[in-house]
């Protein structure tokens, strides 16, 4: 239980730090267990070491599953007329493969990857369109958001369990801010707030 803590602490630490990048998992992970070892008074393993690498590579390589609806969301969203953006973060050629891999491509208009989701990011990919007219679905609180909010942003929060990288607190009451329990609640709520039949 300490190890996984500390695994944990550390592993939110370096992302902060280096970013969403493949090789912050790893650092986190193998600080941990040089830690553990020089506590025990045991020099690092390297087949350990490796061991590590290799099973820290595994989430970087691994299609990811899609949250339940989020085909049939998107394909709605693309049906009604919306420009669909997917704005992630982390390594370029690692988020475009997953966007690729989730067979959902054909109802996205753009693809922006950036190191680390910011405000500042967000009114990048906005771009000149009316901040008014755009909205944000996330499950991160942290990335995706308090970045809306603070532009006054749209923010539809799919409240699922992430790691504690994803965790903040926001401001509930804010009136840019909608809670779902599920992301096939959106058509629904983006029909009302732009008046569409669904």
């Amino acid at each position: 239980a300490e190890v996984g803590r500390r695994g944990a602490e550390l592993d939110l630490a370096v992302a902060r730090q280096m970013g969403l990048v493949r090789e912050s998992l790893a650092t986190a992970w193998l600080t941990c267990y040089r830690e553990f070892a020089r506590r025990a008074g045991r020099p690092a393993d390297p087949a350990v070491e490796a061991e590590i690498r290799r099973l820290c590579a595994i989430p970087y390589e691994t299609r990811q599953e899609l949250l339940p609806g989020a085909a049939e969301t998107l394909r709605w969203l693309h049906e009604a007329g919306f420009e669909v953006t997917i704005w992630t973060a982390g390594e370029d050629a690692v988020q475009r493969r997953k966007i690729q891999e989730s067979g959902l491509t054909r109802w996205i208009h753009r693809q922006t990857v950036v190191p680390e989701k910011t405000a500042e990011r967000l009114r990048d990919a906005i771009g000149d369109r009316d901040p008014g007219r755009c909205f944000v679905v996330g499950n991160s609180r942290h990335s995706d958001i308090r970045p809306a909010l603070t532009l006054g942003v749209a923010a539809y929060h799919v409240d699922v369990e992430t790691w504690a990288y994803d965790h903040l607190d926001v401001d509930e009451e804010d009136p840019n801010y909608h809670r779902l329990t599920h992301i096939g609640e959106l058509p629904r709520l983006l029909a009302q707030r732009f008046r569409l039949a669904v």
